[in-house]
């Protein structure tokens, strides 16, 4: 499948409007006569909208983000990131049911990220058992992004013989290590990783501490800038994001 920018912009749309007051009056643009099903898990602080659109079959699983820019600059020293093997658990240690056939796979994902998912896990499992939709689109901002591809995997395990998945995540971190890469990028083959010029958090966790990106990256925005820090974090915001996708599609 290629990708389709109207539907990145769509997206996008959407993980910036789920930071919305996250309450029952919360609407998307894309459809307010429709109802989204809103779950916040206050022990992992996961909030995750479900739309379903019954008039074009598909499903959206929308997972918020970080509150603030100012949360990830708090952590550019990184003393919340260790190596790799001390930040993320193996996928059996964190009861991810058998996404991956073999303990012997090596694939190791960020612990925090994790957890945050698996809190909402069995409310999207829910859902999507019981829908109609045959296709479901995973979206996010920031963590929200890293949060969506978890949650890929695990719809690709459970229902690919149902459903077919997507994936469109804007300045999301990096949430496994190789082989936890090379495993989503077999699974999830439409799935597209946005980048805004320097967005800092889609540096984040460094490779240095054996981290890896997934594909595909698509690059948007200039990555031109004098200011270091400041204009990293400017380049992470959602609305940024959707600046760069309208013009890109209207110069098309």
């Amino acid at each position: 499948m290629e990708l389709d920018y109207k539907i990145a912009l769509r997206c996008a749309h959407l993980s910036n409007e789920v930071y919305r007051s996250f309450n029952d009056e919360l609407r998307f643009s894309m459809r307010p006569s429709l109802i989204p099903k809103l779950f916040d898990i206050k022990q992992t602080d996961t909030q995750v909208a479900v739309l379903e659109d019954p008039d074009t079959q598909c499903g959206y699983v929308v997972f918020r983000g970080s509150d603030a820019d100012r949360d990830w600059l708090t952590n550019l020293d990184f003393s919340r990131w260790s190596a790799v093997t001390d930040a993320v658990l193996d996928d059996k240690q964190l009861d991810y049911p058998d996404i991956y056939e073999a303990s012997t796979s090596g694939v190791k994902m960020h612990t925090g990220f994790t957890k945050a998912y698996l809190a909402a896990r069995s409310e999207i499992h829910g859902i999507v058992q019981k829908s109609p939709m045959t296709r479901w689109i995973l979206t996010g901002h920031s963590l929200g992004g890293a949060l969506a591809k978890l949650c890929a995997v695990d719809l690709q395990y459970n229902f690919s013989q149902k459903i077919s998945v997507e994936v469109y995540a804007f300045g999301s971190p990096r949430v496994g290590n190789r082989a936890f890469s090379e495993s989503y990028d077999r699974r999830i083959p439409n799935s597209w990783r946005f980048v805004h010029g320097n967005d800092v958090v889609s540096g984040l966790p460094r490779r240095w501490q054996r981290y890896r990106h997934v594909n595909t990256r698509i690059r948007l925005g200039s990555r031109r800038s004098w200011r270091i820090i400041s204009g990293s974090l400017q380049d992470h915001r959602i609305d940024r994001y959707i600046t760069a996708l309208t013009q890109h599609i209207a110069d098309q």
